[in-house]
This record gives structure tokens, sequence and C-alpha cells, in this order.
């Protein structure tokens, strides 16, 4: 049967080569046309890995009049048409060009895309500046052809991002502000030869107006979120169901599940982007990597670099559920405002964490796009807790196959595990934690000095122990959550019951959980800690939507910062687990075994 299955265009971007290769192609060349009636300048923001760049090779096969490529999709009936004008392309991969360490190197990296472009069409390069240089192809590509160009800008922001995701940023700032203005000055000529061009398709992970395209193009047209071209890139579920069916078929059978089942995991996991608030397309990387391997991961985040986003989690002190349900306008949506200098939620949202559900008052509401991405934010956000990234991952496997067992000692053991390694948190370096850096930054200020004597930083970094030790329950709540959702489980966090709102509420395979987490002052007073948490369980009725829920209440000592109490309730029986030596002592299981 595998060999009957058409090829998957995993890592394929390039349309020419997936089209010789007969490889899965989901037509999305429909929206050629109406990006044409839009406007001549277009803007299109997607996250990472969404098929950006398979766009732009589109776009640039059907321009030059790759009639043969468009046989069978809808765009064909285009290039067929006596009316149909092949156009010169001009086409910019800027990903090429970042990670240059100096203006004067990207400049130079910039001159040589231009002069692949030049080559190209059989055109001179007729400056050194990389910038003029840039004008005069776009003028005599015009010429020689004696038709306009159509340019094609892909990963417009790429040397910027390049720049915010390294770990000395705080260092590059003048190599930012370089980049920045280089981007600036070579963008700008878009609008200068605008006489010469037919039409311009842009993209890119962000939209921040320093960087050029925006702050200088003023009549580029942003259609990111426009229900129009919602599902321009991405798969929609019908897409995937149509152009996938083999594989679905086959996947099914080897994992031993129904077609309609491997559907409703498949789009818990990698569908729910959404980008006009309304519909919502799966990440195609995802999909595709998942029927490579058939078996569920988290194929997004391993896919690349994470280190943006973590280095942001870590340095703005923020939580996984900090902003999941807060309301977002149409204008922060549309502009975020500066890549160095905007809100959590925005950056979050730009780069793909986040996405948008559509609220009644017109408004938006932020939340993650699906199982897969909320998993690797928990993942990105522990990890900052700990030199070992590598054991967070594997705690967090052993975590999730305990609560789909109901192992209630073994669930609490591996949560031990993963809060342990927060204790790393207190060793970093003082520059690099930025409660260290406030608090420095306030002593300076009372003590009228710029720099800290030792004795100061000394008593700054007591200060902030101090503070660490003093975070309370929601605090800790965090924690766990993250731990859980990297898990893979489904976590409703404070859900309304009886007019209250419990802690977490928890799925795993066929289980639920109700989870309460107190905090003690230290190991001694865990039983009294956790039989509050239990009663509060009990008196405010959390669980009673559920039919057979495991009821769960955490003690955390402040002392110990780790879990030293639980009380679980299963099947009308109430078990309060036994610690030593910070480990779990997990009691002998009732009568009959399992969950009874």
């Amino acid at each position: 049967m595998t060999q009957d299955l058409p090829v998957l265009p995993l890592g394929l971007a390039d349309f020419e080569d997936l089209r010789e290769k007969h490889a899965v192609y989901v037509d999305k060349t429909k929206y050629i046309t109406e990006l044409e009636k839009a406007g001549k300048f277009i803007f299109c923001a997607r996250p990472r890995r969404f098929g950006k760049s398979l766009t732009v090779h589109m776009l640039d096969a059907f321009y030059s009049g790759r009639k043969d490529l468009f046989q069978g999709l809808v765009a064909g009936k285009y290039t067929c048409s006596p009316n149909f004008v092949v156009c010169p392309v001009i086409r910019l991969d800027m990903s090429a060009v970042a990670g240059s360490d100096s203006k004067e190197n990207l400049q130079d990296e910039i001159m040589g895309l231009l002069e692949i472009v030049a080559k190209r069409h059989q055109v001179s390069v007729r400056s050194s500046n990389y910038a003029k240089a840039f004008s005069s192809i776009i003028q005599d590509v015009h010429e020689e052809s004696g038709q306009k160009t159509v340019l094609l800008l892909d990963e417009y922001d790429a040397p910027v991002i390049d720049i915010i995701g390294r770990d000395k940023f705080t260092s590059d700032q003048k190599l930012l502000s370089d980049t920045r203005n280089v981007m600036q000055e070579f963008y700008t000529r878009i609008k200068v030869e605008e006489e010469h061009i037919k039409f311009a398709f842009i993209t890119g992970v962000t939209k921040f107006s320093r960087i050029g395209v925006f702050s200088k193009l003023n009549n580029l047209l942003d259609i990111s979120l426009f229900p129009d071209f919602s599902a321009f890139m991405g798969y929609t579920h019908e897409e995937l169901k149509t152009y996938f069916a083999p594989f679905i078929t086959r996947t099914a059978l080897e994992l031993n599940m129904s077609e309609e089942g491997l559907l409703n995991k498949l789009k818990e996991y990698y569908d729910g982007f959404s980008f006009d608030g309304e519909s919502e397309v799966y990440n195609p990387f995802s999909v595709l990597s998942f029927f490579k391997a058939r078996k569920f991961g988290n194929f997004w985040m391993e896919s690349g670099s994470n280190t943006v986003v973590r280095k942001f989690l870590r340095d703005k002190e923020l939580t996984v559920d900090q902003f999941q349900g807060q309301e977002m306008n149409y204008s922060q949506a549309s502009a975020p405002g500066e890549i160095d200098a905007t809100s959590p939620e925005g950056f979050l949202y730009q780069s793909g964490y986040l996405t948008l559900r559509a609220t009644e008052n017109g408004a938006y509401l932020l939340d993650y796009p699906n199982s897969e991405v909320r998993e690797a934010v928990s993942t990105l956000f522990l990890e900052n807790f700990t030199s070992d990234w590598g054991a967070v991952g594997k705690s967090g496997r052993k975590l999730g196959a305990r609560l789909a067992s109901g192992d209630i000692g073994g669930m609490v053991n591996a949560l031990i595990k993963l809060l342990a390694g927060i204790h790393y948190l207190d060793r970093l370096d003082a520059n690099r934690v930025p409660l260290l850096s406030s608090l420095k930054k306030i002593i300076g200020k009372i003590s009228g000095s710029e720099s800290l004597e030792p004795s100061d930083e000394s008593e700054a970094a007591k200060l902030a122990e101090k503070l660490q030790k003093e975070k309370g329950e929601h605090y800790y709540r965090s924690l766990v959550q993250a731990c859980l959702w990297m898990a893979g489980a489904t976590v409703i966090p404070e859900k309304p019951v009886n007019h209250r709102r419990m802690d977490l509420e928890v799925v795993r395979g066929s289980l639920t959980y109700v989870l309460e987490l107190k905090v003690a002052k230290n190991a001694k007073w865990a039983a009294r800690a956790a039989r509050a948490g239990m009663d509060q369980i009990h008196r405010r009725g959390y669980g009673g939507a559920s039919e057979t829920p495991v009821l769960v209440s955490l003690a955390v000592g402040k002392a110990e910062r780790n879990i030293v109490g639980c009380i679980f309730k299963r099947n009308g029986r109430e078990t309060a687990l036994k610690f030593k030596d910070g480990t779990c002592v997990t009691p002998p299981p009732p009568p009959g075994g399992g969950l009874g």
C-alpha cells in the first residue's frame, strides 16, 4: 500500500521540484487572481513553516509562464488563456542574508543576492551600492523585457529576527539598529521604483514598522487578517480529508484507530491556527511530518530554533497561562508595535504561539492554536528553569503516561522531578535574571550610583531569593499547569464552578482530574494544606460536571519549593500519599487494582 501513495512534499519549498515529483499539492493557485484584485503591493504574515516560501515559488512559476506546472490546478486555465502575459520576476529570499555580524557584511550579502538576480535576467549591476543596485536592476529588467516586473520578497524580516534571537542580543543593539537602517534603505527602493513594478508580494513572520517595508511603502496592503485569505496558507479540514485521504486510511490502520478518531486527534494536535478569528487551518509542516512519522509529536517546535521565544518567556518572566483568553482588538493584531518593544501578547501572537478567536463584540481573544503549540510553549517555559533540557522532555513524557494510566503516585513523582529543576534559577548569573537586574537598578537609583559594589549585589541577590520563596499559589499553579500541558494533557485553568473557580481541570486519555493546589510553610504542614484543598473541592462541588472525576489535592512546601503532600479521591475512596526524602511513596493499589 505504501508504494501506491503519492510523494509527501515534506521539505519541498520549490514549487517546480514539487510538481515534477508529483508530490501532494494542496491547490492554493485560486488565490492568485484574488491577490491581483486586492492591490498592487501585498503583504502577508504567517508563522514559520506555514508554506510562505512555497507560495512565493508558486507565484514565481505562474508569472514566469511555467504552464506545464499548473496543469490540473485552478490557475491552469489562466496560464492557457490567450490574454495571459509572461512577466519578468525578481524573487529575493531575505533569510539568505540573515546572520550577518556587521552592516558591511549585510550589504555585501544583499549585493550577492542581487548579482544572482541580474545574471538570471541578463542585466548588469550598475552600482556598488546595494540599494542603488536594487533600483537599477528593477529598471533594467523592465526595459530589457518590455514588461513591468513582478517582485516577490520572502522572509523580509529574517535579518532582524535573527539578531533578536541571539544570546548576546543585549550587546547587539548597534547591530540591530544598523540592520534596520540597511533594510529600510533597501526596501525604500520598492516605493521609488513603483512605476517599473506590476505586482509585489511580500511575506514575513512578523509585521513591525521600523524594518522599512511599512514605514516607507505607504500603499502596501496587509492581507494577514483578511477573511478572504484566511486559508491562503495552511490546510483547511476539508483539504486535509480530500488531499490526504490515502494517508489517513493507512495511518488509521497502523495506529489501530478509526479514521474519524484519527481526524479528531489530528484536529486537536495540529489545527486551530486562525488568521481572522473565525476559520481555522492546520500547520502544513506538522501535518506532513505526522504522516511521514505516523505518530503524534511536537514537530513544529523541533523544526527550527526557538531561542527567540525561550528568551522572551524568560526575560519577561511570563507564565504559560498569562495571555490565554486575553482580549486583543483588531488594531493590536494588525499593528503590534516594534519587535523589541511590543507587548508580550503581541510578540507571542506575531510569532505564531498564540492565535485569534473572534468574540461577539468584534474583538478577539487570544488562545493557543492547538495541543502541539501548548506543549511547545510549556516546554520552552520549563526549559528556562533548568540546564538539562533533555530531562524536561523525559519527565514530561513520564508524567503523560502516569496521567493516562491513573497512577497518582507516579504522576506526583514526575511533577516532583520537573519542579526540582526549578532550583537552577537561583544559581543563574545575576545579569541573566530579570528580577535581579531590576533590583540592581532600583538599588543603583537609591544609592545614586550606576554600578553596584559586590556587597550591594549580594543584598540584591538575597532580596530576590526572599521574593522567590514568597511566591504563592498562582506561581506554583502556573508551573504545574505548564508541566501538565507539556505532558499532552488538556488543562482548563480556573474553570468556573458554582460561582467559584477551581484551580485546574485536567483531561488525559479517558481520565478527568480535578486538581487543587495549596501552599504550605514546609513539609510539616503538608497534611493540613492537602486536607484543606480536598475539603475545598468537596465544599464547592468541584468536578461535579464529570461523571467519575479523580479529585487531587496537592500541597507545595515553600521551604522545599516542591510538592510535599497529596490527597486524592477516586471511586469514593480517599487516599493520602506518603512522602519520604522528597519522594512520594506510592501506596498499594486498592482491591481489584487499577481504577477500580
